[in-house]
């Protein structure tokens, strides 16, 4: 028996996901095309926009464009807009110390192009209101936020983050990344007031290769997002390339589906959760509890152990978890997140994450917390 416990890695597609995928493959015409073929893939590229819409919560306002990953949709959404405006250049750029990869690597870049970049604090895995409040000013013009760290399962509040920064600069544009929130909790774009929110296919059972960036209306009123890509003009002329209209298809599919059985799936990953979390405590590991968190990521941190060495162990026994982000594995190193969390370095490296998803049983919980135990048992002694 294994079990799979990296779902914040990847998940496996959905069954709804797979059927929507099968059937929109069959329509392989371009969606650009004007004859009857390309016309019907467009329909179908346009079903899958409104339902994306529909299911984040976008209120019938805005736009979702689709990508290729949720890492293009976040350089589209600090990209498109640091250059966006001429005005733009030399001002600041406000991001959390614990953001993805994916932000945090593309706002270095636009350091050394001469933008200033401004960090805001995730210490116990919470961002303060007043601490941003107080970061922006007339010269910020963009704040970028995720909603769930990736390695924590922070939750961080970003409706009040969205509120205070534009309290104090009206003009600001409020990016979140909500790769890890999206069908884990409440992601309504609307009722948040972000201007642009990261999605990701393969997060939610959908395939990997398609990610979306809502957009809200504003922006594109404003033309405050360019292209980073150019081409064709394809998703409004914000993201040219041939549409991944199977992929989209099935991207919406899984999302339809997450929203229908959401509370369902909330409760059971909450039970799996507090099980994994209460026998892992009791077995000596340190949990590491945000301030507010999903249920579906937990940040454990080992007795001792190197995270690497307990992966082994547990790989070898058909159990996979991870050591954190798997975007960032080909650049080892002590996690930022984790640090900014407040882990000393050697915590850091010594703390595993485990993270559910609908797919996973009580069977396999038990199975992940027993061979925790007897690794950390075994380890331990051969450690001594």
């Amino acid at each position: 028996m294994t079990a799979y416990f990296d779902n914040a890695a990847t998940t496996a597609m959905c069954n709804d996901a797979r059927s929507a995928f099968e059937k929109a493959f069959e329509i392989y015409a371009n969606p650009s095309s004007v004859h009857s073929a390309g016309i019907e893939a467009e329909k179908l590229l346009s079903a899958s926009r409104k339902k994306m819409l529909s299911v984040i919560g976008g209120g019938g306002k805005g736009t979702v464009v689709f990508t290729g990953c949720g890492t293009e949709s976040n350089a589209l959404a600090l990209f498109g807009t640091s250059y966006a405006k001429k005005a733009n250049e030399k001002k600041n750029i406000i991001i959390s110390d614990s953001e993805h990869p994916s932000v945090y690597r593309a706002s270095e870049e636009l350091k050394t192009r001469g933008f200033e970049i401004r960090e805001v604090k995730t210490r116990g895995g919470a961002v303060n209101a007043e601490e941003l409040y107080a970061l922006v000013d007339d010269n910020t013009f963009l704040i970028s936020v995720m909603t769930v760290n990736n390695e924590t399962g922070a939750l961080y509040d970003i409706k009040e983050l969205c509120r205070v920064s534009k309290e104090k600069n009206p003009r600001v544009i409020f990016h979140t990344d909500a790769t890890q929130a999206f069908m884990k909790t409440d992601t309504n774009a609307a009722a948040s007031g972000v201007d642009m929110m990261t999605l990701s296919a393969h997060k939610i059972g959908g395939p990997k290769g398609v990610g979306a960036l809502y957009i809200s209306n504003r922006l594109l009123t404003s033309r405050s997002v360019v292209p980073v890509l150019y081409g064709g003009g394809q998703e409004e002329g914000l993201r040219s390339g041939t549409e991944n209209t199977a992929g989209i298809s099935a991207f919406a599919a899984a999302a339809e589906y997450g929203k229908a059985y959401f509370d369902t799936d909330t409760a059971k990953i909450n039970e799996l959760s507090s099980y994994i979390r209460s026998e892992l405590e009791a077995a000596g590991v340190k949990i590491n509890r945000p301030v507010r968190a999903v249920p579906h990521i937990i940040s454990a941190s080992l007795p001792g152990i190197k995270s690497e060495v307990m992966l082994r162990y547990l790989s070898a026994e058909g159990i996979y978890v991870s050591s954190g982000s798997a975007c960032s594995s080909h650049h080892p190193g002590i996690s930022r997140s984790l640090q900014a969390f407040g882990l000393s370095a050697k915590d850091a490296d010594c703390t595993v994450r485990i993270s559910l998803w609908r797919t996973n049983t009580a069977d396999e919980a038990e199975l992940l917390v027993k061979n925790i135990k007897k690794g950390l048992d075994s380890l331990i002694k051969i450690r001594k």
